[in-house]
């Protein structure tokens, strides 16, 4: 189904270049009848990797490469849906696939089959990148939280999240370090995000998934497991152990001080940690509810725009060349964010908490890309943060969470 609707979608390009096979092309500006460029639009810490691929590109088919250096955030993600009708955006753009079911469900964005060389990503990383069936876009990170360990004040590996709790609990009264463990939180919104492990080891996934993998708009957080994991948030609260006053910078600033042996943190704090001379191990979360626990996985990609001003050249150069291993090596080592291909993390030997981080997130769960999703986080955030303070019962919470959820979605 996902080759028959990528040929329909792509019917011209294939007699231009002979199915957009997995084979460098010349003269595909004159192919195409455009302009004889494609534009990116891309964050200043992967155009310089693109530029390198960019012009091995530009030698073999003649199509100039121009960069629009963006930070990619809600706005630039509005922007490119309205513009791109008018043909005013990018031919390609770089986004989190959490953006993903928008895009597509405006029509902005074209399908890209990964053909042969969907196989040298990871599962969830191509899963990500599926929306109703459809592949659109290529890969290029991973990015999911872990456990960060100050091996300064201890080796411990703790099997459960409560022999964490117990381990930092010790070195509370023998260090006199403040806190078990941090986490960012908000006192406003709460924070899912950096839970969802937690919640997930008692089986507790957002959305229910098909055989497939992809999401559907049926909650999964509902019954008796939802009810588990809610009685858990609520004693973490009691305890003391996770305060939803724990800003993200009171977190990172805490564990960095050695107020804290453990932290359950993204990559994207690791510059920060290196940067203190720290010597830190990565490890998975520990489960609190017996299952595994399966953080969020957020996969940063390339899509293609629906309404490319040259869509045969921006199609060759996503199918063909960010696939490459090499290119997906070049914007590992250029972002420093843990690579969705799988050569690319073969190769991360000489570093060791990164490729700590790129297996960890080979187990996460895609974040739902689905238009669905946006009616979760608010609930979502402001439930935990209520049961955490103890603003009621547990169960009730829940349910009242579910039930809202469930009148937004429908």
């Amino acid at each position: 189904m996902r080759r028959t609707r990528w040929a329909a979608a792509l019917a011209g390009c294939a007699l231009l270049l002979a199915g957009c096979s997995s084979v460098p092309t010349t003269g595909v500006a004159g192919l195409g009848g455009g302009p004889g460029e494609v534009t990116i639009q891309a964050g200043d810490d992967e155009i310089p990797a693109l530029r390198e691929i960019a012009q091995e590109y530009t030698a073999d088919t003649g199509v100039n490469v121009r960069f629009i250096e963006r930070e990619i955030n809600a706005q630039a993600i509005s922007n490119f849906i309205s513009q791109s009708p008018t043909g005013q955006a990018p031919d390609i753009i770089v986004s989190p696939h959490d953006n993903l079911g928008q895009l597509a469900a405006n029509g902005v964005v074209a399908p890209v089959e990964l053909g042969d060389r969907g196989e040298e990503f990871t599962k969830n990383a191509r899963d990500a990148v599926v929306y109703d069936g459809v592949s659109y876009g290529v890969p290029y990170a991973v990015e999911s939280v872990a456990l960060v360990r100050n091996n300064a004040l201890t080796t411990d590996d703790p099997a459960t999240f409560d022999e964490l709790r117990a381990e930092g609990h010790r070195l509370m009264d023998e260090r006199g370090i403040k806190y078990p463990f941090t986490v960012s939180q908000s006192p406003d919104a709460g924070d899912p995000y950096h839970l969802y492990p937690l919640q997930t080891s008692f089986g507790v996934e957002v959305f229910q998934r098909g055989a497939d993998g992809e999401y559907s708009n049926e909650l999964a957080m509902g019954g008796q497991n939802g009810h588990e994991f809610a009685r858990y948030l609520a004693e973490l609260g009691r305890s003391g152990d996770l305060r939803t006053s724990m800003t993200p910078d009171i977190a990172k600033e805490s564990f960095i001080s050695g107020q804290s042996a453990f932290h359950i943190a993204g990559p994207w704090e690791l510059g920060d940690i290196e940067a203190a001379g720290m010597d830190v191990t990565v490890l998975p979360v520990p489960s609190a509810g017996g299952k595994e626990a399966r953080p969020f996985a957020g996969v940063q990609a390339f899509f293609v725009n629906a309404n490319a001003a040259n869509p045969v050249a921006a199609q060759d150069f996503a199918t063909n060349y960010l696939t490459r291993s090499e290119s997906q090596t070049a914007l590992y080592k250029s972002t420093g964010r843990p690579p969705a291909s799988k050569v690319a993390i073969d190769g991360m030997q000489g570093d060791p908490l990164r490729s700590a981080y790129a297996e960890n997130a080979t187990k996460a769960l895609p974040m739902p890309a689905i238009p669905a999703m946006g009616a979760v986080w608010s609930f979502w955030g402001t439930t935990e943060n209520g049961i955490v303070n103890g603003n009621g019962d547990p169960i009730e919470l829940w349910d009242r969470m579910i039930a809202n959820i469930e009148g937004q979605i429908q």
